[in-house]
């Protein structure tokens, strides 16, 4: 195992680990040694930099839903354009659906950590589709259902293949994505 002495690097490196490990294990079948080697550091590393494995979880799951905010912005002005944004996103980068469904699984209906936070972060994405509404429907319902249309692409690729049977993988991509970006400008179409 590479020993790694820069500690911003070592953290990086962690948090690209466990969310690759959570997302496929889940909290509770997740293994820190596991991490530990696929980062390429010291097991006593993890719980000294981040923290216990509860702990690594959010971490890894905040990292990722950073990314997420930092490369899909949402304009008021142009919601179909978010949804395929947020679509290229998570086709890229499933691990970030994967753990939110592992989030689910572990906490059920219970308070997530960051709650308020993250719930402010989705509270200012629902004020974008309200603009765009201007007040002429509900903003919660059409941005729910527009991660919902993005997220199940990806959280059930076994589906994918039974409803586009037949159809090439990146042809059933891009026709989602396509019916993905028509229907988000549908919902708020005045």
């Amino acid at each position: 195992m590479a020993r790694r002495y820069d500690r911003d690097e070592s953290v990086r490196l962690l948090l690209e680990a466990s969310a690759e490990e959570f997302a496929r294990h889940g909290v509770g079948g997740a293994r820190v040694d596991r991490i530990a080697e696929r980062a390429e550091v010291n097991k006593a590393s993890i719980y000294s930099y981040i923290g216990n494995k509860d702990e690594l979880f959010q971490a890894a799951l905040q990292t990722k839903l950073g990314q997420l905010a930092d490369r899909v912005a949402i304009e008021s002005d142009d919601l179909a354009a978010y949804a395929g944004d947020l679509f290229d996103f998570l086709t890229a980068e499933p691990v970030v659906a994967w753990l939110f469904e592992q989030e689910g699984l572990h906490y059920g209906t219970g308070d997530v950590p960051a709650l308020a936070e993250r719930s402010g972060y989705f509270q200012s994405r629902v004020s974008a589709v309200r603009d765009a509404l201007d007040g002429d429907g509900d903003a919660e319902a059409i941005y729910f259902s527009i991660i919902a249309m993005c997220y199940w692409y990806v959280a059930a690729p076994q589906l994918v293949r039974m409803v586009f049977g037949g159809a090439a993988p990146e042809e059933a991509k891009t026709r989602y994505r396509n019916h993905v970006v028509a229907t988000a400008a549908a919902m708020v179409a005045r």
